[in-house]
């Protein structure tokens, strides 16, 4: 339903209230000072907001003068903020990730909470500003890359159609004008870009497997017993299908059920037997597990 005063708070506005209700819901209240460091604006922007939210949204905050802090009203309810634990948890992995130093004081007992580093590549600035600007102008840009099928960097003239993040890095998916057809290019394997001189107006075709999609449905590992399945299906999201086969549905564009499939180690349709094969999922199966010889990536 919309909510006309809501409705006019600019997009800044919002992402600020809609901080200051999951932090409600979690953390119990939420500092002012806090927030200022977050998003960094000053207490005067922060102190309209406030006022606006507590005239529009009646009894849904009140102040604690002994702790300087703001906390639930007797009519709280959020209008931002989902108040699921994916919202909070995501912000707190953010943190986590990142050890991002604004975020720390608004996060609650942060020092409890830990992630697992991760390797993350490293991208030429120059590379992703020229091929934003193809994707924005809908043009071509020339790049060095460095295949892991070929020993030296060759030279490419791409058309790139779209950003996309699989999890572990970004690659652009162009049309590849030496191969005619559309290839996925990593961007940390860019080692330059340039403008180019080669025609916009190549004829360049659908992308069909862009454009068209298939089902992916994985299941609990057949070998756990009823009741590990049921945590492995509280685990991954998956519900009952009406037949008693507890499944995680979801249609994945064609290009990219591979990398879906490496991500969750189903290159080879997952753990059947009674043991998990070395560098399957130890969890979890492919409903159909003959997705896996159609979808998987040729060994590099």
């Amino acid at each position: 339903m919309s909510i006309p005063w809501l409705d006019a708070l600019s997009f800044a506005q919002k992402q600020r209230l809609q901080f200051i209700e999951a932090m409600l819901i979690w953390d119990g209240s939420v500092q002012r000072g806090d927030v200022c460091k977050v998003f960094d604006v000053t207490p005067n922007h922060l102190t309209r907001d406030i006022r606006r939210y507590r005239t529009c949204h009646k009894d849904a905050l009140e102040y604690d003068v002994e702790s300087r802090a703001y906390r639930r009203g007797r009519r709280f309810k959020p209008l931002l903020a989902s108040g699921s634990p994916e919202e909070y948890l995501a912000l707190l992995q953010a943190h986590c990730a990142s050890r991002t130093t604004s975020v720390l004081p608004a996060m609650g007992y942060v020092a409890h909470a830990e992630s697992v580093p991760a390797p993350t590549g490293v991208i030429e600035p120059e590379v992703l500003r020229l091929v934003m600007h193809a994707l924005r102008n809908e043009t071509n840009v020339g790049i060095t890359y460095q295949s892991l099928r070929e020993p030296n960097p060759i030279r490419r003239t791409i058309w790139p159609h779209i950003l996309v993040y699989t999890g572990e890095r970004w690659h652009v998916r162009a049309y590849d004008g030496d191969r005619q057809a559309f290839r996925d290019f990593v961007l940390s394997r860019c080692t330059e870009a340039a403008s180019t001189q080669a025609s916009a107006s190549v004829d360049i075709p659908e992308d069909c497997e862009w454009r068209d999609f298939e089902r992916i449905e994985i299941v609990p590992a057949p070998r756990l017993s009823g009741t590990q399945k049921t945590v492995i299906a509280k685990e991954f999201g998956m519900d009952d299908d009406g037949t008693g086969q507890l499944v995680w549905s979801h249609p994945i564009r064609k290009c990219l059920v591979g990398y879906f499939l490496t991500r969750y180690r189903l290159e080879y349709g997952g753990s059947y037997g009674p043991r998990a094969k070395s560098g399957q999922h130890p969890y979890l199966a492919l409903r159909s597990p003959e997705l896996a010889n159609v979808y998987r990536f040729a060994d590099e």
